[in-house]
């Protein structure tokens, strides 16, 4: 008898599931719980800044950012808010929050995508307009405490694709993002 054979006969079908996990270089089910997971990608924190005059008429302006999101493209969770605050009137640009349905890591470069569950911007400084169902992008480089981000917002005409980003070009003046792959 060989063996392959002597195990079969030995472990019966359990033997020959592994033998065969061995040969074809796949595992079984039953070995499933017993190999390490990697590390869940997240996405956590909340910073802020000034706009600088690459914003054009909003410079000058706070905004802040808080967003929470882990796994990857298909099995993203998470939430995020954001404040724009008008530094001329001390209205409110934009506030609004949601949830986030995409997110995907590299390195220390995160770019997480949602949709708006609730809240309002004013863009033209006569009226608020509901956002609710808008899309959202969000890149964060996490560069220590000097973190960099962008946003692309749906209601501005922006067309956005789940995980779609733009380069994180506004340096954060205050909090923290943590990026981990």
């Amino acid at each position: 008898m060989t063996g392959t054979k002597k195990l079969w006969a030995r472990r019966g079908i359990a033997g020959l599931a592994a033998a065969l996990a061995l040969i074809t270089g796949t595992a079984a089910a039953s070995f499933a719980g017993t190999a390490p997971s990697a590390p869940e990608p997240r996405l956590s924190g909340s910073a802020g800044g000034v706009l600088t005059k690459a914003f054009g008429s909003w410079a000058g302006d706070p905004v802040k950012f808080q967003i929470e999101a882990r796994g990857g493209p298909g099995t993203t969770k998470g939430r995020f808010q954001v404040f724009h605050g008008n530094s001329r009137t001390g209205g409110v640009v934009a506030e609004f929050e949601g949830k986030i349905t995409c997110l995907l890591v590299g390195g220390e470069v995160a770019v997480a995508t949602g949709v708006i569950t609730r809240g309002q911007a004013n863009l033209t400084n006569d009226k608020n307009t509901d956002v609710t169902g808008q899309k959202v992008s969000f890149t964060v480089h996490d560069d220590g405490r000097s973190d960099r981000l962008y946003w692309m917002w749906g209601f501005m005409n922006a067309p956005i694709n789940d995980c779609q980003g733009t380069a994180p070009i506004l340096k954060t003046s205050h909090g923290n993002f943590k990026v981990r792959d």
